[in-house]
């Protein structure tokens, strides 16, 4: 999924009188978790206007959490806090199953030590 379709998706499910720069922001905040958090790759940082054609991380059938995520924070933003919760209640189901698809599907090679984080 390309963040240029999801920042459409949403314009279609919620009418926010937000600037659509700051929910792209909440965008790249996400994908920078799922990249750091879930795929070990480092911070990401998704750029307005200029990353519209952006693949997204997450793909089906986990790329709902996008959407679901932004609306939670629309719904912070306007004070809506029971859909909030509802929304990031979604979201966290979504990124959970994520983490574990992805954390099943990329192991590590066979023989690969771990190295404890000091």
């Amino acid at each position: 999924m390309k963040a240029g379709y999801v920042m459409e998706r949403l314009r279609e499910v919620r009418s926010a009188p937000f600037d659509p720069q700051a929910v792209f922001d909440e965008l790249s905040r996400v994908e920078s978790m799922i990249s750091e958090e879930v795929c070990r790759l480092g911070p990401v940082r998704l750029v307005f206007g200029e990353d519209d054609e952006a693949e997204l991380l997450a793909g089906p059938p986990y790329d709902g959490m996008y959407l679901h995520y932004l609306c939670a924070k629309i719904d912070q933003m306007m004070q809506e806090y029971q859909s909030a919760n509802t929304e990031m209640i979604v979201f966290n189901g979504l990124y959970d199953e994520f983490a574990k698809w992805y954390r099943r599907t990329h192991l590590p090679r066979r023989g690969a030590e771990v190295t404890p984080c000091v």
